[in-house]
């Protein structure tokens, strides 16, 4: 019988009037790689997170970690569990070395034992099975995030963690780095720890767990194990509608073109996108992609090379043709002390002048976008829209500035399976305006169902460039190459299981 790391029964925790975790129930064994999905927004997991490290208060079921009942609705212990928490904002202090971070920070570890040197030669064996480059002595603030999460894995290790949480780690970590996460989490579930794995694509979930779990309004409501899982058909149908039309816009001539472009940790960068046509900057490193972003906002200074807008010298940060949209812009990209609409024409200065002085055109920017948009949000503070109305209000702002060019930083960043389709939606509505769109990422995540040209770039590397015909030999698996591959060889002739 196998031995559970993990068990939570019946579980229910209201926090601030909602209930977040309702008749919750999951068990995770030693050695298990446990995936965890939300399908309707990320609402109650970080009510999970706390619950199991901090035991929040609950309203009923029970928690076992260990074989030891640390949560019940009768009392909880007033106590951190020794669960480690990896997330994509890192938990490590810089101006401290990766051998400090992991040995020193930890509770009661007494400052008169510290031998640095020893400490060193002790960790860095461990550090270089998996990262050769890896130093024990580096500082923190030098380190990528994926070396950065091999640290704190290693500190939760080390703390004698024996269940780790990961939630969304592959948002600034690119598709090679995940491969090579995934074989460091095998390797530990072998030695018997065990991981509750918390993401929103299940195309990276299903390749990595044991079994996954599906979490939908406060509970899950199925667990897949070692099932082939395909795409919602929604899914399958944009990605098709896309490949369609990449066709139809091949030969258009070239709305944007970079040539030799240098700045910052850009060199010598080279490509082209044409109106209507999507292409995919893949960051390789997680350095380089804010400052390109930083180049043609003008907020970092070019070397050498040149960028054209419709055949002409483009000069960064004075062009409205070139519009920006950030990563997770219901968060970064609102402003909540403006109303709806001047949320919604903030960029229309050049457009309207008299936007702000006349009610007339205020009326006439009002109806023109209710019928997209709906009447509703216009009477609603900002900070109670919905994310997905959220995301409206942004990419609206966006058509309404009317630019050449958009840059779409991360789209899919933290987006459930609802929301991606949504965003989908919304990323068809820039191309089908005639719009170039460059989409700049770390992980391809759903990105590549957009492109009709994908450039892979690393420091001190020639950019790697894919056609569309060519995603088929992407050497490593995303999402939708089975599409470009054909029918997948485990399942000929046959439909995936959707969910």
């Amino acid at each position: 019988m196998r031995e559970e790391v993990l068990r939570m029964t019946h579980v229910t925790c209201r926090e601030q009037g909602s209930t977040p975790l309702r008749d919750f129930n999951l068990n995770i064994f030693t050695g298990e790689i446990m995936g965890l999905i939300p399908l309707n927004g990320g609402h109650g997991m970080t009510v999970l997170i706390d619950l199991l490290r901090r035991n929040l208060p609950l309203q009923r079921g029970s928690i076992y970690y260990r074989e030891e009942l640390i949560n019940t609705w009768r009392a909880a212990a007033p106590r951190y569990n020794r669960i480690g928490v990896i997330q994509s904002s890192s938990c490590l202090v810089e101006g401290l070395t990766v051998a400090d971070n992991i040995f020193v920070l930890r509770p009661a570890f007494k400052s008169w034992l510290i031998r640095p040197r020893l400490l060193r030669q002790q960790l860095q064996p461990v550090l270089d099975k998996f990262d050769p480059n890896l130093s024990a002595g580096a500082y923190v603030e030098d380190l990528t995030h994926f070396q950065r999460f091999v640290v704190e894995l290693v500190k939760a290790v080390v703390a004698g963690c024996r269940l780790i949480i990961l939630r969304e780690v592959s948002t600034f970590i690119s598709d090679l780095e995940l491969s090579r996460l995934h074989d460091i989490l095998r390797y530990y579930a072998g030695e018997g720890l065990s991981f509750l794995y918390l993401g929103y694509h299940y195309e990276e979930l299903t390749q990595i767990c044991d079994r996954t779990a599906l979490f939908s309004n406060g509970r899950i409501v199925k667990i897949l194990e070692h099932e082939w899982i395909g795409a919602p058909a929604s899914f399958d149908n944009i990605v098709r509608r896309q490949l369609e039309r990449h066709h139809d816009r091949a030969g258009l001539p070239p709305m944007l073109e970079v040539e030799e472009l240098s700045g910052g940790a850009i060199d010598k960068l080279t490509f082209s996108v044409a109106p209507g046509e999507c292409v995919v900057l893949q960051d390789l490193q997680n350095r380089i992609f804010r400052d390109l972003v930083g180049l043609f906002m003008g907020d970092v200074p070019i070397r050498a090379g040149a960028i054209r807008l419709g055949g002409v010298p483009c000069r960064p940060g004075q062009n409205r043709q070139i519009a920006v949209i950030g990563e997770r812009p219901d968060r970064s990209m609102i402003f909540s002390q403006l109303s709806y609409l001047d949320n919604l024409g903030i960029t229309l200065d050049h457009r309207l002048p008299e936007l702000w002085l006349s009610r007339r055109v205020q009326w006439g920017l009002r109806q023109e976008c209710e019928r997209k948009l709906g009447p509703e949000v216009f009477d609603l503070p900002p900070g109670e829209l919905l994310t997905q109305q959220k995301y409206d209000l942004v990419y609206q702002r966006i058509l309404l500035q009317n630019p050449k060019v958009v840059f779409c930083i991360q789209p899919f960043q933290g987006a459930d399976m609802e929301m991606r389709i949504h965003i989908w939606k919304l990323l068809e509505q820039v191309l089908e305006k005639g719009i170039a769109l460059v989409i700049l990422a770390i992980n391809l995540a759903d990105s590549l169902s957009l492109a009709s040209r994908l450039i892979r770039i690393r420091q001190d590397a020639p950019p790697e460039t894919y056609e569309q015909s060519e995603f088929g030999r992407i050497p490593f698996s995303a999402p939708w190459l089975d599409l470009y591959r054909g029918p997948s060889p485990s399942q000929p002739g046959e439909d995936p299981p959707r969910i």
